[in-house]
């Protein structure tokens, strides 16, 4: 094929470059009114981790994450096959556009983007361990695939540029954003040529969010000891880092492991949608009655684990980490509605913060390790086994964390890799439906 004459090519990627600037900000203008839904209901629902219910005790906990599971069983209840259950199922759709035959695929209903929307809503309004990403990527995708033949681009063209948009405020910036939905593409030359526009797309939607939701998106973390950049106490601190990476990986390895057999399991013992997610919901608010942090995504409570670590014992952290997984894996597997990321990353995080209060508390070698390093390695750790997107994960995390942290951020996903690579075979690829 002959190429393009030089001002033919320069149009083009003028074209597109416009094009990401008004998708980037249709789609940061529908995150931040998704999100806002999002905000609205929980502070109808919840008074930080407690109901807004007449009367006290934890109990309340329960019930309202059981009634949550109700309406998530109903919305599930006609359409549960084809909707999706987590990010991975919706970056497995997004992939899937790259196909030759994807522009013969049908396009995605309105109705059936409302439906996906609303359970992201019900989901997260009722305490679910998850977060906003997962809905986020669907609508915005869906809408952007819609749009394409108006905008004269591919679907997958519209719906990547539409997806980064939407998710660009969610997790601090266009870098995590831009490499999320391109890595570990089965076609990765395809997105690649998209990430310049990608970026604009994603700067786009990030301001546009801003503008509506002043402060969303800005949510670096303040760390109690971020670790040395300097010689022998960064070496010695990436000792540490290693020490508390490898049973952080163990965070995302459960989940990753466990995830469809017990989505399977809970299929078989409760075939219908409504009792399974009202299940799942009860298993949600008894961990959420023992552990506040077990509830919501994580994200901003990723910071009150921080400043509790220095009086909180090594116990009660792998505690949140456990009920924290089991909350989360208690939402996927019955139904409801969102992203994994945020939760693994706060389960990752308390790992490391327990290794680091255990030793401090044993006196290893006479070396205090440094707190807030080991965090950030739990968290990358976790993370990247679960999604096996290191780039990703580290692009994320450089905008919740400060960059004194970057080398336990990098070493941390990288052990995770490793851990990865050991196993092999032995953990099996996503199962997406």
């Amino acid at each position: 094929m002959a190429s393009l004459p030089p001002a033919a090519h320069g149009s083009g990627v003028l074209r597109t470059t416009w094009l990401a600037l008004v998708l980037g900000s249709v789609v940061g203008a529908l995150a931040a009114v998704y999100l806002l839904l999002v905000r609205l209901l929980v502070g109808l629902v919840w008074d930080g981790a407690d109901p807004r219910l007449p009367g006290e005790g934890r109990w309340q906990v329960v019930l309202v994450c059981v009634v949550g599971g109700l309406l998530v069983g109903l919305l599930r209840r006609r359409h549960d096959r084809d909707t999706p259950h987590d990010l991975e199922d919706v970056l497995t759709l997004l992939d899937g556009l790259t196909g030759a035959d994807a522009e013969q695929q049908p396009l995605p209903r309105a109705t059936w983007l409302l439906r996906a929307g609303a359970l992201g809503v019900v989901s997260l309004a009722a305490g679910a361990s998850l977060g906003p990403e997962a809905p986020l990527l669907l609508m915005a995708s869906g809408l952007g695939q819609r749009a394409a033949r108006i905008l004269r681009v591919t679907r997958h063209e519209a719906a990547y540029l539409s997806s980064v948009g939407a998710v660009s405020g969610l997790f601090g910036g266009p870098l995590g954003a831009v490499v999320l939905p391109v890595e570990g593409s089965r076609r990765p030359e395809v997105p690649s040529r998209l990430v310049g526009a990608g970026v604009v797309a994603a700067v786009s939607g990030l301001l546009t969010l801003l503008v509506l939701l002043p402060g969303e998106g800005l949510h670096r973390y303040v760390l109690p000891d971020p670790g040395s950049l300097e010689g022998l106490d960064l070496l010695v601190d990436l000792g540490w880092v290693a020490v508390a990476a490898v049973p952080a990986a163990l965070v995302g390895l459960a989940l990753q492991l466990s995830l469809e057999p017990t989505r399977r399991a809970a299929e078989r013992l409760v075939p219908s949608a409504v009792p399974r997610a009202a299940l799942g919901g009860a298993v949600l608010g008894l961990c959420g009655a023992v552990e506040p942090l077990a509830l919501f995504s994580g994200e901003h409570d990723g910071q009150h684990l921080l400043d509790a670590a220095a009086t909180t014992g090594a116990g009660a952290l792998l505690a949140v980490a456990v009920l924290k997984l089991v909350a989360t894996l208690a939402c996927l597997s019955t139904g409801w509605f969102g992203g994994q990321i945020f939760p693994v990353v706060l389960s990752g995080m308390a790992v490391g913060l327990a290794v680091a209060t255990l030793a401090g508390a044993a006196h290893w070698w006479g070396v205090v390790p440094p707190l807030g390093a080991l965090a950030a390695a739990g968290a990358a750790s976790a993370c990247v086994v679960l999604l096996r997107r290191p780039l990703a994960v580290v692009a994320l995390l450089l905008f919740f964390f400060p960059l004194e942290a970057s080398p336990g951020l990098l070493a941390g996903a990288a052990i995770g890799m490793l851990v990865l690579s050991a196993l092999g075979d032995r953990v099996p690829q996503p199962a997406h439906h």
